[in-house]
């Protein structure tokens, strides 16, 4: 017997939420927070905040779980419009250095969590080319790409950078 992926998912939603109490957190500020978006381009799908929050989610889970296979097919069938050719991903970058407390650059901050969405997408097309392998943090490969930024959110201290991957 087969059991669901939605409700594998669901399950270790609630345990990582429960374990991880100040990630949500994060996903509320986020999801208050989305509206601070760039406007999208016409040839993106139209795009909500739940799905948006649902990209960050996922993600989160990958890091906890780098070896679980059905987290990063699930991530992949989520973020990827095979149609538009477009892989959708998250980058994160903190405001200020943890170590002095210091602003970093805005342009830095955005560049950083650009080049993290940039990961996750070139992740993600690996993963859709190779049977969802290999496990997080072993990136194989690289791609030529177009990306487009889609979405931003100012929470706390980090940045939350949405994008369109195009392969």
């Amino acid at each position: 017997m087969r059991i669901p992926i939605s409700l594998i998912l669901t399950v270790i939603t609630l345990i990582v939420i429960g374990c991880q109490t100040e990630k949500t957190e994060e996903v509320e500020q986020l999801k208050q927070t989305a509206d601070e978006a760039a406007p999208g381009s016409s040839s993106l799908p139209a795009l909500s905040d739940d799905y948006l929050v649902s990209i960050y989610e996922a993600q989160e889970l990958i890091k906890i779980e780098q070896d679980n296979q059905q987290l990063r097919e699930a991530y992949c069938q989520k973020a990827y419009f095979k149609d538009q050719g477009l892989f959708i991903s998250m980058g994160i970058a903190r405001k200020h250095n943890p170590e002095t407390g210091q602003p970093i650059s805005p342009s830095l901050v955005e560049r950083a969590a650009q080049i993290d969405a940039m990961r996750w997408a070139s992740y993600g097309k690996q993963w859709l080319d190779n049977n969802f392998e290999p496990p997080f943090g072993h990136l194989d490969a690289t791609y030529n790409h177009s990306i487009e930024i889609i979405d931003r959110a100012n929470v706390g201290d980090s940045l939350f950078l949405f994008i369109a991957t195009r392969f």
